[in-house]
């Protein structure tokens, strides 16, 4: 036998819905305060995220200068080995990933001195800088500075 008599008790006793004035001053504020406090917590998580992918680009960035330099190297004549041409080199592999030629820093240290020997070993060393993004020039704000080592047989391909 169903249990009838339950919905018919329970039909009368409901309470009636109260009725929200259409004038109230609380109505619809909710939906403000959620977007503000949004806005407010989802910015610095954006700004975070760019900020980590800035400085993920900046270790591609650093690695392949430094093994662009290194190569360059490898292959370069004995007597048309210059510094000034590697950091360009390197300074191509930073553009590459978005960073100025002025954040990245090379040192080329060779076995015998002067790399223009055949079979000299050279240690290329780059150094990047990778700022905070969307910060204005004026202001100078490192989030890191990235190292990359590469060593490298000179003349070696020549």
């Amino acid at each position: 036998m169903p249990w009838s008599w339950t919905s018919r008790v329970l039909r009368g006793r409901m309470p009636a819905s109260p009725a929200v004035e259409p004038d109230h001053p609380d109505r619809g504020s909710a939906i403000v305060e959620f977007v503000a406090l949004g806005l407010l917590l989802l910015i610095p998580v954006i700004y975070l995220v760019v900020t980590v992918s800035r400085v993920q680009a900046g270790s591609f960035a650093v690695v392949a200068a430094s093994e662009q330099a290194g190569q360059a190297i490898s292959v370069m004549e004995a007597d048309s080995f210059n510094q000034a041409a590697i950091h360009e080199i390197a300074a191509v592999a930073a553009l590459d990933h978005g960073f100025d030629a002025q954040d990245l820093a090379l040192e080329v240290s060779c076995s015998d001195g002067s790399c223009t020997s055949p079979g000299a070993v050279a240690t290329v060393h780059a150094r990047l800088t990778v700022g905070l993004p969307a910060v204005p020039g004026f202001v100078t704000a490192n989030v890191a500075t990235l190292n990359s080592d590469v060593t490298v047989v000179s003349g070696r391909y020549s």
